[in-house]
């Protein structure tokens, strides 16, 4: 029993020092960028996919994330103590964080990342306008026009899914008294939320739905359409 006793006393330093030893997660990343290699399901069966991911960290607590040719989101993050990586939006368990190499888990599957030293091949970039004109009629809008990139405001917040702009159809006054269509959230084809009555002369699209809603146009030209709202920008293109 002595020997017993001394050998705990013993160990206790030790004991003591491996628990000193254990540090919470750093609360940022260092800013790079990173591509998505690999994705696996919780039993590490490797899976296909297309929808790559990708992810930048920029100064201290801001990010960007996006799908190839996809949306682009931005914003703040956080990291808490457990390793849990928010990025408002979506949310990962940290399994793995080096120089080279971050794995991320949520229920879904496994994420591989590396970092990515390509160039952003598929991504639109905006042009510069050296003015940007004025939007005095809702004709100079007819068309439909798809969300390719949504900003969020300077704290990074983003509103409801719900309410979130993913497309807009313009048909201009030749329809009668509705102007058009916005499709928001997991609005269907055949079924929008809002419905376009007018564009007024501040410039600002009057929607009415689920609630009222007033979009300022900042620009239409171009084959561009910027949008925003709230402190939420869209950037919506023509596609063909």
């Amino acid at each position: 029993m002595r020997k017993v006793l001394i050998l705990l006393v013993l160990l206790m330093p030790v004991i003591l020092t491996a628990k000193d030893k254990k540090k919470t997660p750093p609360k940022h990343f260092l800013p790079g960028k990173w591509v998505e290699v690999k994705r696996t399901t919780l039993d590490s069966v490797q899976v296909p996919f297309t929808d790559t991911l990708f992810m930048t960290f920029q100064i201290r607590d801001t990010f960007t994330y996006r799908e190839r040719n996809g949306f682009v989101y931005r914003g703040k993050y956080t990291v808490d103590d457990d390793g849990h990586l928010d990025f408002g939006t979506v949310s990962y368990d940290i399994a793995l964080r080096r120089p080279k190499s971050i794995i991320l888990t949520n229920p879904k599957g496994i994420y591989y990342y590396e970092p990515d030293t390509t160039a952003d091949l598929g991504q639109v970039v905006i042009e510069k306008e050296d003015k940007i004109l004025p939007v005095t009629n809702i004709d100079q809008m007819i068309g439909h026009w798809t969300v390719y990139k949504k900003l969020a405001d300077k704290d990074g917040n983003f509103p409801d899914f719900d309410v979130q702009i993913k497309a807009v159809y313009i048909t201009g006054p030749s329809s009668g008294p509705d102007m058009g269509s916005l499709y928001c959230g997991n609005d269907m084809d055949d079924n929008p939320s809002w419905t376009i009555r007018s564009l007024g002369a501040d410039q600002s699209l009057e929607c009415t739905g689920k609630t009222q809603r007033f979009l300022k146009v900042v620009k239409c030209q171009k084959g561009e359409m910027v949008l925003e709202e709230a402190g939420m920008t869209y950037y919506c293109k023509q596609f063909k």
